[in-house]
């Protein structure tokens, strides 16, 4: 006989840290099971940035254990026409409001199951209509976790919202994309994602999301690569920051697998006057 494992529910808002959401939030968690082990992915998430929030969850799901719930509160559309729903994945479930924040998610999920929050019996009563993480997205979480079954929250639903997702052009030796993230540090994170080191000077890309043309894996040489970016054209992609001297741009592969620039012990946003949406190309360059 095994035991049963404790609870785990992850938290990720836009609430911040200074006010009484996230304790709210909690505390209802906290007494339908007791138990559960809270872990705060962040609070810091810029107001209502649906975008930022789909991007942090998609890279950090995949570290916990499989049966973790993650309650998910970037919810602009409050009390609106968008719905509450949770999700289930092999890796993971999510109760999250339905306005894409899962679309990086269901991108390296297809394997899903979602349902629309629709009964009463695991929220608390007469919801506000301005505090659904509290009312209706923490007591799905909690009694998800608590080994509630996903289908007795709500109707079985497919038609979930994804986010408009910038699209990559992958043509013969050349790719372009666009800037979508920059982290706190001025590190500048790309669209070209999936991006995996095969050896010391060889990369593979496997397009993640929307593209154009053949999303057939290529292999390259971090070598021969030029990014362009803004104004500056980059040569080369590296392994980690130190490889340039203190106040140089460069291209390496984030810790998600994605192309970014940044710029050694400095801010790439601040140097390069890049912001997100701009555009960036990678070429490729001849093999060596």
């Amino acid at each position: 006989m095994t035991d049963t494992p404790r609870p785990i529910i992850s938290l990720l808002t836009d609430f911040g840290v200074s006010g009484s959401y996230v304790g709210a939030m909690k505390g209802v968690l906290l007494g339908i099971v007791p138990d559960a082990h809270l872990v705060d992915i962040s609070h810091q998430v810029a107001a209502q940035d649906v975008h930022e929030a789909a991007l942090i969850i998609a890279s950090v799901y995949q570290y916990f254990p499989a049966h973790t719930v993650h309650l998910i509160v970037i919810d602009p559309g409050v009390g609106g026409k968008r719905r509450p729903i949770a999700v289930q994945t092999p890796h993971g479930y999510f109760v999250a409001p339905d306005n894409g924040v899962l679309t990086y998610v269901l991108l390296k999920e297809p394997e899903f199951m979602a349902v629309a929050l629709e009964n009463p019996a695991y929220q608390r009563p007469n919801p506000s209509y301005t505090f659904h993480g509290r009312d209706i997205f923490s007591p799905s979480a909690a009694h998800l976790a608590s080994g509630v079954k996903l289908e007795s929250l709500g109707p079985v639903i497919h038609d979930l919202e994804r986010l408009a997702l910038p699209k990559l052009r992958v043509m013969p030796g050349h790719i372009q994309g666009e800037v979508v993230h920059i982290d706190r540090f001025g590190n500048i994170l790309t669209n070209i994602m999936q991006l995996q080191w095969v050896s010391e000077e060889m990369l593979k890309l496997e397009p993640l999301g929307p593209h154009e043309a053949d999303a057939t894996p290529v292999e390259f040489s971090c070598l021969t690569a030029e990014i362009t970016l803004g104004w500056r054209n980059i040569k080369g992609i590296y392994h980690t920051y130190s490889e340039v001297p203190v106040g140089h741009s460069l291209a390496l592969i984030g810790s998600n697998g994605e192309l970014e620039v940044a710029v050694n012990q400095g801010s790439a946003s601040a140097q390069l006057a890049v912001q997100v949406g701009d555009p960036v190309s990678l070429r490729l360059g001849p093999p060596l």
